[in-house]
């Protein structure tokens, strides 16, 4: 029979070699995420090139397979980006408002599609907490979850949403809301999931709307 006092122990042991485990990991994501990022910036340098250097006459015919590669190497830009903002720990900072959401639009674009609309009223430069880049990457996530919204489940949506960035400085803090005149999103999707995540790293609230398709992230 084992003694509660040993069922602590060996509970304690393991939760210590998960904390260990996950210690030895970090080097591991950096050292991938790394690679990554080099074999990104050499297929943004070759499309740049290849567009530079196409002919006059082939640009009509060319030049859109070459905008749309470049397109896809900018998601897979911006998704490492995202992964690297979950799994790094950074400290704390503070950061211009107005900066954060440029940053956060620019990450989104990718995936969010060409024919995404979207407004933005932020005092630009309150400062907000961040670590690193964890909160441009919350929004984008959340920008894109909007505007991918569908009313039926189809991959497309029937028409591009139109979003909306507003924030505002209260008694009890910075609250950023975005919200969009689509359906609302997957509750379970892995960007949400992953602003989440995110959300509580900056030690901020992240609530869903109940009944529009908005969220509204607070910080105090």
């Amino acid at each position: 029979m084992i003694s509660s006092n040993s069922t602590r122990s060996v509970l304690s042991d393991s939760s210590a070699d998960h904390v260990l485990d996950a210690r030895r990991s970090v080097p591991v994501w950096d050292g991938i995420l790394q690679e990554f990022r080099n074999h990104l910036t050499v297929l943004v340098a070759a499309t740049s090139e290849q567009r530079a250097e196409i002919p006059p006459a082939l640009a009509l015919r060319v030049g859109e397979a070459v905008c749309e590669t470049a397109r896809h190497v900018q998601g897979l830009t911006s998704l490492v980006t995202l992964l690297d903002a979950s799994v790094r720990s950074c400290e704390s900072l503070i950061s211009p408002l107005g900066e954060v959401v440029e940053r956060a639009i620019r990450l989104s674009a990718p995936a969010a599609g060409r024919r995404l609309s979207l407004t933005t009223h932020v005092p630009r430069d309150v400062g907000v907490k961040n670590r690193g880049a964890a909160l441009e990457c919350l929004m984008a996530a959340l920008i894109v979850n909007l505007a991918r919204a569908t009313d039926d489940g189809t991959a497309v949506p029937a028409r591009s949403p139109c979003l909306r960035l507003d924030a505002e400085v209260g008694r009890r803090g910075i609250a950023i809301e975005i919200a969009s005149d689509g359906p609302r999103p997957d509750a379970g999707s892995w960007r949400q999931l992953l602003a989440t995540d995110l959300a509580a790293k900056l030690e901020a609230t992240l609530v869903s709307q109940p009944e529009v398709a908005a969220y509204v992230i607070q910080f105090r």
